[in-house]
């Protein structure tokens, strides 16, 4: 009988050694939030001119990043400017970007975006291609629902009430 108990018991504490590291590891997944720094979404803030003798005005802006289908690494960052209450598209450029230093880089024939993000915050500049500082960017990301979400919800609020 005793023979029995102390394999049993040797099995048993085998199983919690083997198991105990799996469930520390996964505690500590827990409290790293996914991918927090993430640049997808909606990004809504400011865009203040650095030369203000110059064409340049500032902006109430929103930026939609997304993923660039077949390139890993690569985010496609369409550029509104908010007039009137209503977006009004300025462009879209593709985006590299760094997870390890949560870097966005976006290069166009003008010049180059230059962004840094910290959970909900993106911070950049806009520098020309003569190495002009052009433009600072602040920017949260916004807490509303992606469009396509909203779309499916919006009717369902306008249906009749009984």
């Amino acid at each position: 009988m005793k023979p029995a108990k102390s394999v049993l018991a040797a099995l048993f504490a085998t199983i919690l050694s083997s198991i105990a590291p799996t469930q520390g590891e996964a505690r500590q997944a827990q409290q790293v939030p996914a991918d927090d720094a993430s640049p997808l979404g909606d990004w809504r803030g400011e865009s203040i001119c650095v030369v203000r003798d110059s064409a340049c005005r500032d902006e109430d802006s929103l930026y939609h990043v997304a993923k660039l289908a077949g390139k890993p690494g690569w985010f496609s960052m369409k550029l509104d400017k908010i007039v009137d209450g209503k977006p009004v598209t300025m462009g879209t450029v593709a985006c590299s970007y760094d997870s390890a230093k949560r870097a966005l880089a976006c290069e166009f024939p003008r010049g180059v975006f230059r962004f840094t993000i910290q959970a909900n915050k993106m911070a950049g500049i806009m520098n020309l291609t003569d190495g002009t500082l052009w433009r600072k960017i602040t920017l949260s990301k916004s807490s509303q629902a992606p469009k396509e979400i909203a779309k499916l919800v919006l009717p369902a609020a306008n249906l009749p009430r009984r």
